[in-house]
């Protein structure tokens, strides 16, 4: 079952607290993504902390896909 799995990037700029959310459709996506994030951020910003929570939310259906018709015809 395929969840939304959210990035979230916690760093400070100017000495407040940010937080900012970036929405991936499944949780192996977002976790390719914690790494070049995390090197992004950290070029610009100190303290950076990088990580990914699963959702509760269906990216993709359940059901399985009905096939087309003709397929499989020869």
């Amino acid at each position: 079952m395929k969840l939304f799995t959210v990035l979230i990037a916690l760093y400070a700029v100017n000495g407040e607290d940010v937080e900012s959310r970036v929405l991936f459709p499944s949780e192996a996506e977002c976790s390719s993504a914690l790494q070049p994030m995390q090197t992004i951020l950290e070029t610009s910003y100190d303290d950076v902390a990088v990580l990914c929570e699963r959702s509760t939310l269906l990216s993709a259906s359940p059901r399985p896909v009905a096939r087309p018709e003709g397929l499989g015809d020869e």
